[in-house]
């Protein structure tokens, strides 16, 4: 990355951190992804990769945060594809909205398996592609949704590039060439949800559609209630993979 594009970061992730000190509802939403994934958390060491604005942390107070950028809310500055990490030390991976923006995630993934112990997990929250959703990211969000390969030819290189549709051809239409790609890692669980919840907390915008806290906590109780039609409706995909086998590389 470039000076200016750290620069850039720095600043998306402090004006992010100033939305969630001040929005309720994006915290809730946090909140309920995190009940999501306390149940899958691997006894050990703990790190987040693109952490950015520390939300997560708020929420699990072991989590050590991690990004390519300095800000006040992370403790290593690092890449997540060369971790500055002992193998084999780590009990958890956390990302969240990260590997749809990797050139190739699969080099993500074979960093996993080096700084993971045996039965260490990556948990994975990230945009999924539904009927639904897809009409939605189309109509509000900037980023692409690409079916042809990770990232379109022209966005490979650009580090803002996202892929919506990445997490469906990593989780869905890979998911059968994962123990050929990956021998030590195995899809132990994955969940598609998220048909409310992000969507009417506004996101990191400064709004929300929904500001009043006990309706916002209602929502998100109904939003729980229909995840077995968030495989036709739901935005988000939350994924556990855990590390089997001997030593990492």
């Amino acid at each position: 990355m470039t000076s200016g594009q750290i620069n850039e970061a720095a600043g998306q992730h402090l004006a992010r951190r100033r939305v969630w000190e001040s929005k309720y509802a994006i915290r809730a939403c946090y909140r309920g992804w995190f009940e999501r994934l306390r149940p899958f958390i691997a006894p050990g060491r703990s790190l987040e990769i693109g952490a950015g604005s520390g939300h997560f942390k708020t929420l699990w107070p072991e989590l050590i945060e991690s990004d390519v950028v300095t800000t006040p809310y992370v403790d290593l500055v690092a890449d997540g594809m060369r971790l500055p990490i002992a193998a084999e030390s780590l009990g958890n991976l956390l990302v969240v909205d990260l590997l749809h923006h990797l050139r190739d995630p699969h080099l993500f993934f074979d960093e996993a398996v080096r700084v993971l112990r045996p039965g260490g997990r990556v948990l994975a929250i990230e945009p999924y592609i539904t009927p639904l959703s897809w009409l939605g990211y189309r109509l509000r969000h900037h980023e692409d949704i690409y079916f042809g390969g990770y990232h379109r030819c022209a966005a490979k290189d650009d580090p803002w590039a996202g892929n919506l549709a990445l997490p469906n051809l990593l989780f869905a239409r890979e998911a059968a060439d994962w123990p050929a790609r990956h021998p030590e890692l195995r899809i132990i669980h994955r969940q598609c949800f998220s048909l409310f919840d992000f969507q009417l907390a506004g996101g990191f915008k400064p709004y929300a559609f929904i500001s009043n806290a006990r309706l916002y906590d209602w929502v998100l109780a109904v939003d729980r209630r229909l995840d077995w039609i968030a495989a036709l409706a739901g935005f988000r995909i939350f994924c556990v993979i855990e590390r089997v086998g001997g030593s990492g590389r």
